[in-house]
């Protein structure tokens, strides 16, 4: 199978993940993403999934390096996928998107206390730049 390719960047991607580490696992709301008009699935090295598609054969599968996911989408927030990287005993990189109205120590705190061994942290982001294509 051959992997799509786009070289632009995405415009309500995070300059910060443009440039994805080999197996970048992104964890989203696929569906509402789809209806928005959202074109992920041609994003060069990045993988998509739902949430309840997560599993140890796909992390392993696509050598995820680093997950990501919002802090809170629609169908789950970060402590349901940090608890569920745990119960897989993912021991790589979780990093979750929040913008800036977030108390990013107490929120980090949290979710490093439910396992010393997931490597979680929050990549906070601040508004788009003025006439970005968010959708």
């Amino acid at each position: 199978m051959s992997r799509p390719t786009n070289p632009a960047p995405i415009a309500w991607l995070p300059e910060i993940i443009q440039k994805p580490a080999h197996g970048t696992l992104v964890i989203g709301d696929l569906q509402r993403w789809s209806a928005e008009g959202r074109g992920f699935a041609a994003l060069q090295d990045f993988h998509f999934t739902d949430i309840a598609d997560l599993n140890a054969e796909l992390i392993d599968r696509l050598d995820t390096e680093i997950i990501l996911s919002a802090l809170v989408a629609d169908a789950f927030d970060a402590v349901d996928v940090a608890v569920k990287l745990i119960d897989l005993d993912y021991r790589g990189k979780y990093r979750a998107l929040a913008d800036q109205s977030v108390d990013a120590p107490l929120i980090t705190k949290e979710i490093r206390s439910l396992s010393p061994n997931l490597d979680f942290d929050l990549l906070v982001l601040g508004p788009p730049a003025q006439g970005a294509n968010v959708p």
